[in-house]
């Protein structure tokens, strides 16, 4: 019974030094504050901390990469939307007449869907600033990856997606 109370507890307590995971909901092995993640993640940084550091050096390389990828894209999705507003209305216009929609009906069908236009501009502009968020997690997790492996005594090596350290 003891020695099942005494597993319980180093089973909580490992499970209590889990730090917050990283942002937009990736596959990191350091949380929030860059620090390691899971009781596993900090086996692993106790037990090889070289290796662990390094990894992660180039997994922040890769998410570096892929973040300001689709920051890029979903600027240009946003761009293109603002800019075929008009041109949505219009449809949404010529819909309604097509329709045989006359007065308020036809005022009520244009707002419907210029409602799920903003609606859908909306939800690129949210999904754009988490990606900024997640994007300046990186180069914060970037900046203290570097200090600890400095403090190995290992300089940075820069991002190269062919070269996965071993």
């Amino acid at each position: 019974m003891k020695k099942m109370s005494l597993l319980s507890l180093g089973l909580l307590l490992a499970l209590t030094a889990c730090g917050e995971p990283a942002p937009a909901g990736w596959n990191a092995n350091i949380d929030v504050n860059c620090k390691p993640q899971d009781p596993f993640d900090k086996t692993f940084a106790a037990l090889s901390p070289k290796k662990f550091w390094r990894e992660q050096e180039y997994d922040l390389g890769t998410l570096k990469a892929a973040g300001e990828k689709n920051l890029e894209m979903s600027q240009s999705v946003l761009d293109t939307s603002r800019a075929q507003k008009g041109d949505y209305f219009q449809r949404a216009d010529q819909a309604a007449n097509e329709l045989g929609l006359r007065g308020k009906e036809k005022r009520d069908h244009v707002k419907k869907n210029m409602d799920r236009f903003e609606a859908e501009v909306k939800a690129i502009e949210d999904r754009l600033e988490k990606q900024k968020i997640a994007n300046d997690w990186v180069r914060k997790c970037e900046q203290a990856v570097v200090r600890e492996l400095r403090s190995l005594g290992l300089s940075p090596v820069p991002y190269d997606p062919e070269k996965r350290p071993m």
